[in-house]
């Protein structure tokens, strides 16, 4: 038969050691919790912005890209960092700096820097490129363009309304893409509002020195306004201000461009064609802060998306009567409605002489 063995009752010190034991092995695996449970530190995406050599305080181009970036910057919270080479002659130099400096993408203002992105993007092949007013893709580079050509419609329409000799102006920084689609928006909208104006197209340099001399371009425009012009558009960066100052000079009339430029001169700039660069760099800045990759940036901006436009004729509705306003107004609804098609290459007529030299 069998018999039962009585197990003996732990002692109170081990009782108490095992109480001790199981509480240390519950803390442990709270604290372990706790640390698990807490929100990982998430990097703030960095993003440069390549400008153009003594680019800022140009009033346009750099200076919005400028206020784009650090919107983006305080909005969404991404780290910036502003990259301006010291000189054209040698981007590739400051490029290549900046491109090892850990970023998560560099965005480039204009397409003077297209040969030299070209050369660090395959040293680079993880770091996305964004070349604000170029249509290129290739690799990690990814071209955003604008479709001037719109807003360049109703500068020519506005142009030559407001004309009295029948003779308009029109001066480019360089003769590229980018600028040919301002004049041919502005060519189209000028003979759409009266078909025998004629138009002197006048570009300032045959390479990208012509965004940065506002002398050449004031002596370019006064040959122009000398000549019969009483209205100049430009598309030539911080050379404007020259074409501006000449305005001012001869009490003619003149277009800016980029930026809201009718207070430089006001009643002498008629009205500027608005070309959202800092809402563009935002939008991307914004894009590559939310983690959504750089196929997801937007690839083309135009009237439609609030990008291009005019500024209200504050200055100028001496000369921009009622009627011609309501007429702006209805052009631009049928182009963002897609009634009215503007060609981005629209062709020079008879009545277009174009200058490559000075006048």
């Amino acid at each position: 038969m069998a018999t039962e063995r009585a197990i003996p009752k732990p002692s109170m010190g081990i009782r108490f050691l095992t109480l001790i034991l199981a509480l240390v092995g519950m803390m442990l695996a709270s604290g372990c919790g706790e640390e698990n449970n807490k929100p990982a530190v998430v990097k703030k995406p960095r993003i440069g912005l390549m400008i153009t050599p003594k680019g800022l305080n140009d009033r346009g181009f750099n200076d919005m890209a400028f206020e784009g970036l650090k919107s983006a910057e305080r909005k969404s919270g991404v780290e910036t960092v502003i990259i301006e080479p010291a000189t054209m002659k040698d981007p590739e130099t400051s490029l290549r700096f900046f491109a090892g400096q850990n970023f998560d993408a560099i965005i480039a203002v204009g397409g003077a820097f297209l040969k030299d992105i070209r050369t660090i993007s395959k040293e680079q092949p993880e770091l996305p490129f964004f070349v604000i007013d170029s249509s290129m893709s290739e690799g990690n580079i990814r071209g955003v363009s604008f479709r001037e050509h719109e807003g360049s419609y109703l500068c020519g329409y506005t142009a030559a309304s407001v004309s009295k000799t029948g003779k308009i102006g029109f001066i480019g920084g360089v003769k590229i893409d980018v600028i040919q689609r301002f004049a041919a928006g502005y060519r189209q909208g000028a003979l759409a509002a009266a078909s025998q104006t004629q138009i002197i197209e006048y570009y300032l340099a045959e390479d990208f020195s012509g965004f940065n001399r506002p002398d050449l371009a004031k002596n370019a425009a006064l040959e122009l306004y000398k000549s019969g012009c009483d209205v100049i558009y430009h598309a030539a960066g911080a050379s404007g201000l020259g074409v501006i100052s000449a305005a001012v000079e001869t009490k003619k009339f003149v277009i800016g461009v980029d930026s809201n430029q009718d207070s430089l001169a006001p009643g002498q700039v008629l009205t500027s064609m608005l070309k959202r660069v800092d809402l563009v760099v935002e939008d991307v800045a914004r894009t590559l802060s939310d983690r959504r990759g750089p196929e997801s940036v937007k690839l083309s901006y135009g009237m439609a998306d609030g990008a291009i436009d005019l500024t209200d004729f504050q200055f100028s509705r001496r000369v921009v009567d009622d009627e011609l306003m309501a007429r702006l107004t209805s052009l631009k609804q049928d182009i963002i409605a897609g009634r009215l098609i503007v060609s981005p290459t629209f062709a020079t007529s008879a009545s277009t002489t174009i200058l490559q030299t000075s006048p």
